[in-house]
């Protein structure tokens, strides 16, 4: 499960996760944790720091826990201490001052890094009771779409992966009684 997807059922009601596309970061005995990949904010990087002039990088909600935070996920390796690697090139969290700097410098680009407010999280046993209820469908992470998917095709794009005729769902509107 760590380094999958988890795309949300279309008949997922919930009011946070509905159409969402995590990537799971993490799922050990101590619960699971992940970051939805298809929720774009109205934010940038340099909304939230200002002294980063370069900071046109968008904001993603990661999820509804520590929403004052923020996190990241990049592929710099270990050109940026302190990271943590996570699966097929991809690396989570870092020292924040250097990445700054490296934008700053030109030396990240969007490409690069995706940034979170917030995370998901599960406590133990719950994702798979939730995966059990089939309220998510779970399938192999494609590591080129965590950073640079399209969020507003991604969730259609990953049921149709599951099922073909899935994919009919991401035709019909968030809100059913609008159609």
């Amino acid at each position: 499960m760590q380094g999958d997807f988890l795309i949300a059922h279309p008949m997922l009601q919930d009011g946070y996760f509905k159409r969402a596309v995590i990537y799971l970061t993490e799922d050990n005995n101590e619960g699971s944790l992940g970051f939805v990949l298809n929720f774009k904010t109205d934010y940038v990087l340099r909304d939230l720091f200002p002294h980063i002039k370069n900071g046109n990088f968008p904001i993603y909600e990661g999820g509804p826990v520590s929403k004052d935070q923020l996190y990241y996920i990049h592929n710099l390796g270990n050109n940026l201490s302190e990271s943590m690697e996570l699966k097929d090139g991809l690396w989570w969290g870092g020292n924040f001052f250097e990445l700054a700097h490296m934008i700053d410098h030109g030396k990240v680009k969007t490409h690069n890094v995706k940034f979170f407010m917030g995370y998901s999280g599960w406590t133990p046993g719950q994702l798979k009771d939730e995966l059990i209820q089939k309220a998510w469908f779970s399938n192999d992470a494609e590591p080129g779409l965590i950073l640079q998917g399209d969020h507003k095709t991604m969730w259609g794009d990953e049921l149709e992966k599951i099922k073909e005729s899935l994919k009919v769902f991401s035709n019909i509107g968030f809100d059913p009684n609008l159609n």
